[in-house]
């Protein structure tokens, strides 16, 4: 299949060797989902969507071939670094349809359960997948993504023996009802293929909420744009410089100066700036004749250019330098710790670090040393 889809590795030989079976597969040089999906820090449920997109469309190829691939999961996701796409490894477990075995009552079996628990339904537990256990496992990766946690760690219900996974996630009922859907414990309820799913979220309307997520900026042929998770240029690149996007809002430069930029690429505050970072707290750090100071989300001075140097808001505090010494400001300005320290860091956890000459402090909101 992978000469077929570009997103499907080409098998290049396989053979037998002292009774062990081996694969020669094409090396996709990426990788794997395991490495976005932090054990607690859930998705967006944005991003999550398009995650669905991006393997459903695949698994639909797959499927549309009479084949069930038997043990999708993050490790067995890689992203590709060339064009940011999915692409579906470990094929080594897959079986065609046509290759598995058939009972005397003409359905599919299989004596050997291939797949990861978790991510594995019931019926292919006990050697009898079929498509939409593919579904089950596209499902589950998916209520990862949008819970932070693992399959292991949600709960069976004792009654239904449904997964529990609803109350651990912000998500709304659309996207909820297709998940619960993708999961059900009787493969009869679920889908029956990925066609079917991709079918329902595009009749949900739930895919016009991915077109303007996730973006990253991408430099072709010295300009930059914007790209989403998917790898399609989103933004075209027409910028001199542009930064990730932060609270909604980018840093670009156009020509000698810096704007800001929103997801659908409209400068929502003109290139006026000889130096800008990306928003913090609702405050963005800028540069004007050499000095520092902060705008609003409008590009309205809310703490004009006065600083030699600065950084973003930590905790409501920033540092700031005024003639070689480091205080701190609030978001109005107003120094509320002298500027004293040869060095310092920003506020983490109610504490900041400061060196003055040798010693190295610890100092809390009011400037008192803690230890």
């Amino acid at each position: 299949m992978g000469k077929e889809h570009n997103q499907i590795p080409e098998l290049y030989d396989f053979f037998e060797e002292n009774r062990e079976f081996y694969l020669v597969q094409e090396y996709i040089d990426g990788y794997d989902l395991s490495y976005e999906m932090e054990q607690g820090k859930p998705w967006s449920e944005a991003d999550v969507i398009q995650l669905l997109q991006e393997i459903l469309e695949v698994l639909d190829f797959v499927h549309q071939n009479n084949v069930i691939h038997r043990d999708i999961k993050p490790l067995n996701l890689m992203r590709r670094y060339s064009d940011n796409k999915i692409v579906l490894i470990d094929f080594g477990v897959v079986k065609e349809i046509s290759a598995l075995g058939v009972n005397a009552q003409g359905k599919i079996s299989s004596t050997v359960p291939i797949g990861t628990r978790g991510y594995m339904p019931n019926e292919q537990f006990y050697g009898h997948p079929k498509l939409c256990s593919d579904i089950y496992a596209v499902g589950m990766t998916a209520i990862q993504a949008l819970t932070g946690l693992p399959p292991q760690e949600l709960h069976i219900d004792s009654f239904t023996l449904e997964v529990i996974w609803r109350e651990k996630a912000q998500v709304s009922k659309i996207l909820a009802d297709i998940l619960t859907k993708m999961v059900q414990r009787d493969y009869k309820q679920r889908y029956t293929d990925a066609g079917e799913v991709l079918q329902d979220l595009k009749k949900s309307g739930l895919l016009s909420l991915i077109i303007t997520t996730s973006l990253k900026p991408i430099k072709i042929n010295h300009k930059y744009g914007y790209i989403d998770r998917m790898g399609r240029v989103v933004i075209p690149p027409q910028f001199n410089y542009a930064a990730d996007f932060s609270e909604e809002l980018a840093v670009v430069k156009i020509g000698k100066k810096f704007g800001y930029i929103d997801k659908t690429g409209k400068l929502v505050i003109s290139p006026q700036f000889d130096d800008a970072w990306e928003f913090s707290e609702e405050l963005a750090l800028v540069n004007i004749d050499d000095k520092w100071g902060y705008i609003d989300k409008t590009g309205k001075l809310i703490i004009s250019p006065q600083f030699d140097d600065a950084w973003q808001f930590s905790e409501e505090l920033a540092r700031v330098e005024i003639d070689d010494k480091w205080g701190y400001i609030d978001k109005t300005g107003k120094l509320v710790i002298s500027p004293q320290f040869d060095e310092a860091e920003d506020f983490s956890q109610e504490l900041a670090w400061v060196k003055i000459g040798e010693q190295e402090r610890y100092i809390d909101k009011t400037g008192r040393f803690i230890y």
